[in-house]
């Protein structure tokens, strides 16, 4: 297949990604003779499951390119957790909080971890697995701070706890300008930087004497890639390892690391399998022990694939 071909196979299934799922929705919605009330929440909640899947696949990618390291996302180097404990801490120290202000708070907070996180996995240069470790520090560190707030916060704002796992429960139309605004700004660093960090990964000298930044680059992917996991975030709750499984699959489908196709592809995964989780969760495990929030099966599928990855790693088959 050339790549023109490719290019097209790989927009395609990111389209198809989008559509499927809501006339999924829709129709079965209609079928089942239930009122329009129902079909505008499942919808909602559809789109909110495609494009959260979105966001995260793509800024799984970019932190994968730009780190050149295969084991992260924004879960793992600490994003998610430190977006969480901003969102905590400004339910609690202000009375009367609009979602820009709580997708603001969680943008800095989400930033901040992620900058600890580099920092102190640059600073004991010890390879990819540096980026792991520090990643669980910092992770734990801010999960163990937003559980003790979140005794205050509870009381308050009763679906705090659900943020812990991510789920779409409680997703409402108010939610649809800040994920859409997370949406568009991981399409907008996919244009940006996917050719960029196709040199990033050939190494910083290569991208020097390609004309490219490798510093200013870095710096760019990993702010889009921090704030668009973060503002989901701040929506929906932690969605774990959805960003780090995904690009692992599309460059497995696609035998290339190219980001151009790799990032679509990735997209187009994350939507499916966040959508398909989040429906299995509400339609079939409901029926047998309630409703399991959407992220805890994300994380329960994922943290095999996670161990997977570090054993290849310390055998030397994972590049």
């Amino acid at each position: 297949m050339t790549s023109k071909w490719r290019i097209i196979l790989v927009f395609l299934l990111l389209i198809a990604s989008v559509t499927l799922p809501l006339l999924y929705t829709q129709l079965i919605t209609l079928t089942e003779g239930l009122p329009g009330r129902i079909l505008t929440y499942r919808l909602h909640r559809a789109i909110y499951a495609v494009l959260a899947g979105i966001v995260l696949a793509t800024s799984g990618c970019i932190l994968q390119a730009t780190l050149r390291n295969p084991l992260v996302d924004h879960y793992v180097l600490g994003t998610g957790s430190g977006a969480l404990f901003a969102v905590y801490t400004t339910l609690l120290l202000l009375e009367h909080v609009t979602l820009w202000v709580i997708s603001l708070a969680a943008a800095l907070g989400g930033l901040s971890a992620l900058a600890i996180t580099i920092l102190i996995a640059e600073s004991i240069s010890g390879g990819d697995v540096a980026y792991v470790l520090s990643g669980i520090g910092v992770t734990s560190l801010f999960s163990g701070l937003s559980v003790l707030l979140l005794y205050y916060v509870a009381s308050k704002y009763g679906y705090a706890s659900l943020m812990l796992t991510g789920t779409f429960i409680h997703s409402r139309p108010e939610n649809l300008p800040y994920t859409l605004l997370a949406t568009t700004l991981i399409l907008v660093g996919y244009i940006l930087l996917a050719k960029r960090l196709n040199v990033i990964m050939l190494g910083d000298d290569h991208a020097a004497q390609l004309g490219v930044n490798p510093n200013v680059t870095r710096l760019l992917a990993s702010i889009i890639a921090g704030v668009s996991a973060s503002i989901i975030v701040s929506q929906f709750g932690v969605i774990g390892f959805l960003g780090l499984v995904t690009p692992h699959i599309a460059r497995f489908i696609l035998k290339t690391s190219d980001n151009r196709l790799v990032m679509p592809l990735a997209m187009a995964l994350g939507a499916l399998l966040l959508f398909t989780t989040d429906t299995l969760s509400r339609s079939i495990m409901t029926r047998i022990i309630g409703e399991v929030p959407a992220g805890a099966v994300i994380s329960a599928l994922g943290a095999p694939f996670f161990l997977l990855l570090l054993i290849r790693r310390f055998r030397g088959g994972l590049s």
